[in-house]
C-alpha cells in the first residue's frame, strides 16, 4: 500500500482517538460550553497561528516562489465546487435557507483543524508550501464570501476587513520571514512557537469531538439531505481535484497529495457561526459538520489511495 495512504490512516487513528475523547470529556460534562468555545478561541486565535506562522516562515524563498502554482489551483477549485455545489442543491430540490447554506456544507472545508495539522505530519518540510497558499485562499473564501454565499438574500455587501485576521496575519508574518531570509532554526524562541504549533493537531481534535459531542447526533434526523454534500465534499470533489491538477502535471509529487488531502478535508467548524452572520440554518450547518467529520475518518485514506490507481 502506498506510502502516504499509511501515514494517513495512522493519522486518522489518533485523530479519531483524540475525537472520541472529546465526546466523551463533553458528554460528562467535564467542559461545559463556555470552556468548549474558550477552546475553540485559543486554537484558532493562538495555537493555529502559531503553527501557521513557524510551519511557513521555515521553508525557504525558492519554496514559497513554487508555491504560487498551488495558490492559483486553490483559487480556481474553490469556485468550482462552489458551482458544483450549487447544481447539486437544484437536483436535491433544497429551499432556502438549507440550499444556501448546503452549497457551504458542500464546498467549504476544514483546512485549519484537520487539513493543516495532517499535511504537517505527512510532509513537515514542505507543508508551509501548501499552508501559505491554500490558508490564506481560505481565510478569504469562509469570511468575505462565505456569509454572502450563505445568505438567503445574497444581498450583504463585500466586507474585506473580514480578511485580516490571527491567521492571516501570521501567514503575512511567516511570508516576510521567508522573504527576508531571516534563519530562525536554532533559536530557543523559535522552536518554542514551533512546539506549540504542534500542539494544534492533538487540541483541535479534542475540541471537535466536544463540538461534535455539544451539537449531538440526534439534529441529523431533521436534516437528513444534508448527508447527500458528504459524497461531493469527501470524494467526487477530491477525485475532481486531482484529475485536474494531478493529471494534467500542474501539481505534482508532494503539493499534489497535498492539495488532495486539503480539499478532502470535512465541512467546517466555523460554518455554523457563518451561518449565524448570514442570516442562514445554522443546525443544518452544524448537521453537515458532524456527519462529514465523521466519515472522513474513513474517507480521507480512501480518497489518497484512490488517486494511486486512478
Amino acid at each position: 500500500m502506498d506510502n502516504n495512504v499509511l501515514i494517513l490512516i495512522e493519522q486518522m487513528k489518533i485523530i479519531g482517538s483524540l475525537m472520541i475523547i472529546g465526546v466523551f470529556e463533553q458528554r460528562i460534562k467535564l467542559f461545559g460550553k463556555n470552556l468548549i468555545d474558550a477552546l475553540s478561541q485559543i486554537i484558532s486565535k493562538l495555537i493555529l497561528p502559531i503553527q501557521l506562522m513557524t510551519v511557513i516562515g521555515s521553508i525557504s524563498r525558492s519554496d514559497l516562489i513554487s508555491s504560487g502554482r498551488f495558490f492559483l489551483c486553490t483559487i480556481i477549485m474553490y469556485p468550482l465546487c462552489i458551482f458544483l455545489a450549487g447544481m447539486v442543491t437544484k437536483f436535491l430540490r433544497l429551499k432556502e435557507p438549507q440550499k444556501s447554506m448546503h452549497v457551504l456544507v458542500t464546498s467549504f472545508g476544514n483546512g485549519g483543524f484537520i487539513g493543516l495539522p495532517l499535511i504537517i505530519s505527512m510532509f513537515p518540510k514542505t507543508a508551509g508550501k501548501a499552508a501559505a497558499a491554500f490558508m490564506f485562499i481560505e481565510a478569504v473564501v469562509y469570511w468575505v464570501f462565505g456569509p454572502i454565499l450563505a445568505s438567503p438574500e445574497k444581498k450583504k455587501k463585500i466586507d474585506f476587513k473580514m480578511v485580516i485576521s490571527p491567521l492571516t496575519i501570521s501567514i503575512a508574518i511567516g511570508i516576510i520571514i521567508v522573504l527576508l531570509n531571516i534563519n530562525l532554526t536554532g533559536l530557543v524562541f523559535w522552536d518554542t512557537l514551533t512546539d506549540v504549533g504542534n500542539t494544534s493537531k492533538y487540541f483541535a481534535s479534542i475540541y471537535i469531538g466536544m463540538n461534535i459531542g455539544m451539537m449531538g447526533l440526534k439534529r441529523l434526523k431533521n436534516n437528513l439531505k444534508v448527508l447527500f454534500a458528504a459524497p461531493f465534499k469527501l470524494i467526487i470533489f477530491p477525485v475532481i481535484a486531482f484529475i485536474l491538477f494531478g493529471k494534467t502535471g500542474i501539481l505534482t509529487g508532494d503539493l499534489l497529495v497535498m492539495f488532495v488531502v486539503l480539499f478532502s478535508t470535512p465541512s467546517g467548524m466555523a460554518l455554523p457561526i457563518v451561518a449565524q452572520i448570514s442570516g442562514s440554518d445554522s443546525e443544518y450547518a452544524s448537521s453537515g459538520t458532524i456527519a462529514t467529520t465523521i466519515l472522513c475518518l474513513f474517507t480521507m485514506p480512501f480518497v489518497i489511495w484512490l488517486t494511486t490507481v486512478i
